[in-house]
């Protein structure tokens, strides 16, 4: 807005100067200053460079309308805005061929050649209104240069910027892969280790209850296992791998079947979602699960599942146990990785203690989510 004012007051200040000079100059010119006495005042000339004056308000905007209507008032008199119109146009129109083209057109205009009598009176009136459109002309020619140079400059500098951040991400996609690898190569033996021990344990263990449990155990690490090849296995090979389909709304029920907890699972009728939505109400049982076995073994969960508008709304909630919570490592990102997944979509989570005491965690999925 400062911009704008202070370029208005320079343009009306220019032109008011204009005026000045161009009044001035043909008020001396013609004897009437300072000769007041002389009745000849040429008001032609006057209103000629009042009116070119008061055409460079414009010169920004309609460089191109304010020199075409400059060239008749040439005829009459040559206005003193003139070289100024012809530097706008080349500055802010940016077109070289029509800049002198127009220019050649006010030097016609302006030296009268088909009034000459012959050719020396021709060049030298043709040098003489030179002076007023030949420098004007090639500084708005050198001002369009400039203003290319400079656009060019930027274009270039934004390019290198765009192919820098270009480079960064490739670098972070690269680190990220790497990383990735190494957590599936790292985490692959150890829970291969882990399922083979138990399957050795359960096959040699005396007591029943202790084999029970290590089946449980190689179960669990199987399962383990194939979800992580599913998220990272296919970072090993360039073509893609043949992966299980992902989980859905429909597996819910198994979940629940499978987790080795007292579940009661409340679902309404006709949940209709998309893939990506199922599958966030999937991950979203299963933390809760997974947290409610690590701090409340023992307890009963409670899963609903119900309508929310075209969405849908999922509550995990288990009440106070009384036992210790299971000597489970920390996942580190569980809760706060769930969060992020729902908001992906759109949805809204929450998680923490009830007025009873127990736990819940709760995710409101809107029906049209991210595909993210």
């Amino acid at each position: 807005m400062k911009v704008g004012v202070s370029r208005l007051i320079g343009d009306v200040a220019l032109a008011a100067a204009v005026g000045v000079v161009g009044v001035t100059s043909d008020l001396a010119i013609s004897g009437a200053v300072p000769m007041a006495l002389v009745p000849d005042v040429p008001w032609q000339g006057l209103w000629v460079q009042v009116a070119g004056a008061a055409l460079l308000l414009a010169r920004r905007r309609l460089p191109l309308a304010v020199t075409l209507a400059m060239i008749p008032l040439g005829y009459v008199e040559v206005p003193v805005a003139m070289p100024f119109a012809l530097y706008a146009l080349g500055a802010h129109r940016g077109d070289r061929r029509l800049l002198v083209a127009v220019a050649g057109l006010a030097l016609l205009v302006l030296s009268h050649l088909w009034e000459a009598a012959d050719l020396a009176t021709a060049l030298h009136i043709l040098s003489i209104c030179g002076l007023v459109v030949v420098p004007s002309t090639l500084l708005g020619l050198y001002a369009d240069s400039q203003r290319r140079l400079n656009t060019a400059l930027a274009e270039r500098a934004e390019r290198a910027e765009h192919e820098q951040w270009l480079l960064v991400e490739q670098a972070r996609a690269e680190e990220r892969t790497r990383l990735a690898r190494e957590m599936h190569d790292v985490v692959t033996h150890h829970v291969s280790l882990m399922v083979l021990q138990a399957g050795s344990l359960r096959m040699s263990a005396p007591s029943p209850e202790v084999r029970e449990a290590a089946e449980d155990l190689r179960a669990t690490g199987r399962r383990a296992l194939g979800e992580l090849r599913e998220i990272v296995g296919v970072l090993h090979d360039c073509e893609p791998a043949d992966l299980a389909p992902p989980p859905t709304l429909l597996d819910v029920s198994r979940l629940v079947a499978e987790s080795g907890l007292p579940v009661s699972l409340s679902q309404d009728e006709e949940i209709e979602v998309s893939a990506p939505l199922g599958r966030t109400a999937y991950r979203v049982v299963q933390e809760a699960l997974t947290n409610a076995r690590k701090h409340a073994p023992g307890a009963p969960v409670s899963v609903r599942l119900s309508h929310d508008g075209g969405g849908v709304r999922v509550e995990v909630s288990n009440p106070a146990s009384g036992a210790a919570p299971a000597d489970l490592p920390p996942s580190g990102t569980g809760l706060l990785g769930l969060r992020q997944r729902v908001e992906l979509v759109g949805g809204a989570f929450s998680a923490g203690p009830t007025e009873e005491g127990g736990f819940a965690v709760r995710a409101t999925l809107p029906a049209k989510g991210s595909t993210r």
